[in-house]
């Protein structure tokens, strides 16, 4: 009997200096130098891209632009038609970023907007338009075309 209880017990202390070591917030762990790795360090499934996902930045299009009287924007508003198709594996949340040009190409502003929890090969459709604040280096009737500058994609939880 007392042979078991050892057993636990060292096994107890063991297990409890591997947690410890792998809990560890000293220098080597800042520094990134440590043996101990957690569960959080290593990829998740769904982190890694399968051959059949497409990369973010292609799931985001614009489909037409231009200045139009929109019921939601109003008379003359620059409006973007937009669509999102979620290229990966499982469901995502999407950020694209959108940046207005003048006729030369110069970005005038920015806008963003979102898709959240859209599953794997669903499309969100949209529009938007800039807002007066957001364009800071012209005036809205200087905009010429609009272009997509950043795509996220992160997977969505439940």
């Amino acid at each position: 009997m007392k042979r078991t209880q050892l057993r636990h017990a060292l096994v107890a202390v063991a297990v409890g200096a591997v947690v410890l070591t792998g809990c560890s917030g000293g220098e080597e762990a800042a520094a990134g130098k440590g043996s101990a790795s957690s569960a959080a360090d290593k990829p998740k499934p769904q982190d890694k891209p399968t051959k059949a996902e497409v990369p973010a930045s292609k799931d985001v299009r614009i489909v037409k632009a231009g200045v139009e009287d929109h019921q939601t924007w109003g008379p003359k508003a620059y409006v973007v038609h937009y669509t999102i198709t979620n290229g990966g594996s499982g469901a995502a949340n999407y950020f694209a970023g959108l940046e207005f040009l003048d006729r030369d190409g110069d970005v005038l502003g920015s806008t963003g907007v979102t898709a959240d929890k859209l599953g794997a090969g669903k499309t969100h459709t949209g529009d938007t338009a800039p807002l007066e604040s957001e364009i800071r280096n012209g005036k809205m009737s200087d905009i010429r075309s609009v272009r997509v500058s950043q795509v996220d994609r992160t997977a969505a939880d439940g």
